[in-house]
């Protein structure tokens, strides 16, 4: 009996969550060069990643975990009942991945339910947690997907890049745009919409650009209580400074720093800085 909670890496669920409730972590794949091709956090360390990626100057690109993959750890799970959570359909294939590997389980006789968070690292990271922690209190499934729904409305996640290079690179804006707004010191401002990782804004400047973030946060929070978590790539002290500024600004009931994985690293480039959260009063 029970739920079994199943996510894709790309959610960068912290691995003491990890641990603590059994959820099981379907990694996506890291690719370099024609051949070597990397299943995250398994064949390839985070550090090894940003070793290659950012120290040595090897550009990856990235796909999604297989339907095989996940089928793999759906047989792990030993509850009857699964609920896999996905970074959204509209930057990744795992979600369609996830649903071909549910089909394959259900002629198992295994029941499935694939659930697309809409966003990437702890903003999807955020639902996976709880999702876990009340399939361990023995929430009913419809009661938790009724939940998840409210949480998925109301999260917010916003970033800005140091560079505009990997942004022109992975198609999000021109290269005569990047080039310009590099040589002119502009900051982008993007967030999350309805699953789709868009522009919202620019800021002269990284110090702006941080404040800016904060301005976007308090918009959507004010005082309420929030749980709240900041990505970065491969920059730590300045993402626990940030995190010192949403302590201080906010009402934060929990929170983590999180260094993002390939697939948002490889969108950003190094330097992209973050804050994805959401009010705990919607949880309900």
């Amino acid at each position: 009996m029970g739920i079994g909670i199943v996510c894709d890496s790309s959610l960068n669920v912290p691995e003491p969550f990890l641990q603590e409730y059994g959820i099981r972590e379907v990694p996506a794949l890291v690719i370099f060069g024609p051949d070597e091709v990397y299943r995250n956090k398994v064949d390839l360390s985070i550090e090894a990643f940003y070793r290659r990626f950012l120290e040595e100057g090897q550009q990856p690109t990235t796909s999604q975990p297989t339907p095989a993959q996940f089928l793999d750890a759906y047989r792990e799970v030993p509850e009857e009942t699964i609920l896999c959570l996905t970074v959204t359909a509209k930057l990744s294939g795992t979600y369609n991945s996830a649903v071909q590997a549910a089909a394959m389980a259900a002629e198992e006789g295994r029941q499935v339910t694939v659930w697309d968070t809409r966003f990437a690292s702890m903003g999807g990271g955020w639902q996976v947690v709880m999702a876990a922690r009340w399939a361990h209190e023995g929430l009913e499934l419809s009661t938790i997907l009724e939940r998840l729904g409210r949480i998925r409305d109301h999260t917010f996640g916003f970033l800005t890049v140091e560079t505009l290079t990997y942004l022109a690179r992975a198609g999000r804006i021109s290269h005569t745009r990047a080039y310009m707004g590099n040589v002119l010191n502009v900051k982008p401002l993007l967030a999350f919409r309805d699953g789709a990782l868009e522009v919202i804004g620019r800021a002269r400047g990284r110090r702006r650009s941080k404040e800016a973030l904060v301005r976007l946060v308090a918009e959507q929070v004010g005082d309420r209580p929030v749980r709240l978590a900041v990505v970065h790539t491969h920059i730590p002290d300045e993402a626990e400074a940030l995190l010192h500024t949403c302590r201080e600004r906010f009402h934060v009931v929990e929170d983590v720093v999180v260094e993002l994985g390939p697939v948002l690293a490889a969108i950003g480039g190094p330097g992209l800085l973050g804050i994805t959260g959401y009010p705990v009063e919607v949880e309900g």
